[in-house]
């Protein structure tokens, strides 16, 4: 998993930078897991670059993985924008979007965080979402180490 966080992060670095946000990966231990590797990096991408996307300049995204004897922990935290509290109950909804004022400039589909919470739910996992408006959003993705599809 720690591989692959990375491979997501030096994909995204590039975007991190054009928009002034520092992108910070912190890992607590090696974290092997049983994954379909397809699903979780297109899960874990799609929390990291709406991180990034939705964030100010001189922004910042930490991203850190830690991991017990049953479950791995990621946690996408970042200093953006936020999420209003009356659209938390909705952002996992297909074609949902929060601001649609800016989806010409931010682009996406409104996918994003469906496809997230399916690959998820899939692995037996957990998403979970804190935001405060102005002040930034933070995702907890709980997965066991191991699943049976």
């Amino acid at each position: 998993i720690n591989e692959l966080l990375e491979q997501i992060l030096k994909r995204l670095r590039p975007i991190a930078d054009k928009q002034k946000v520092e992108l910070v990966l912190e890992s607590f231990r090696p974290v092997s897991a049983d994954v379909d590797e397809v699903k979780i990096t297109l899960a874990f991408t799609n929390l990291i670059e709406n991180a990034i996307k939705y964030n100010k300049e001189d922004g910042w995204v930490h991203v850190s993985l830690n991991a017990d004897h049953q479950y791995f922990y990621l946690k996408v935290e970042d200093s953006g924008i936020g999420i209003p509290e009356d659209s938390l109950g909705h952002i996992y909804e297909r074609f949902y979007r929060v601001d649609k004022s800016h989806s010409r400039e931010i682009g996406g589909t409104g996918l994003g965080l469906a496809i997230t919470r399916n690959a998820v739910l899939m692995h037996r996992g957990a998403i979970k979402v804190f935001s405060t408006e102005g002040e930034g959003t933070i995702f907890n993705v709980r997965i066991p180490l191991n699943y049976i599809s």
